[in-house]
């Protein structure tokens, strides 16, 4: 009887160790895997960006570096975007940029396409003619136009 009732034992022993490591792996592919940690980027000369508040309130994105550079003629704006979605960005946007200008509040618009894996850095861009002298960007509001499916296919037309 002793026998009997340590192999009882021993068997739902076994059988409750067998359900906790069940749970533990079920519940495991249930959550989504963590986004990479966000990478660091240096802008030589790059507009500070901390304190700009950002709307996006269609894709999850984070404002890492804007710059705009004055040239003879033109300013050559560029904006840094990193994807914070687990699926990716891939979207039409565009990037409502409001700022300062020698006092003077002014607004850039910068339209492009997004095509990133969640933790990625996209860039986008644009001229500005005539140059301007940026003082401090005051907000960056993104709105999407278009969203791809991570499996669709989408052309990149060039036109003459």
């Amino acid at each position: 009887m002793r026998a009997s009732r340590v192999l009882v034992v021993a068997v739902l022993l076994i059988v409750a160790v067998g359900v906790a490591v069940g749970l533990y792996f079920w519940q495991g592919r249930n959550e989504p895997p963590p986004l990479p940690e966000p990478t660091q980027v240096h802008v030589p000369d790059a507009i500070p960006v901390e304190e700009v508040a950002v709307e996006s309130p269609d894709l999850d994105v984070e404002l890492r570096a804007m710059r705009g550079t004055v040239n003879p003629g033109f300013t050559d704006w560029m904006c840094l975007l990193e994807c914070r979605q687990r699926d990716g960005c891939r979207a039409d946007v565009q990037v409502k940029v409001e700022y300062r200008s020698l006092g003077e509040p002014r607004q850039l618009i910068i339209g492009g396409r997004l095509d990133g894996a969640g933790g990625e850095i996209m860039r986008l861009g644009r001229v500005q003619r005539p140059p301007v002298e940026v003082d401090h960007i005051d907000r960056v509001t993104i709105n999407v136009l278009r969203v791809y499916a991570a499996d669709e296919p989408y052309e990149q037309t060039i036109d003459d």
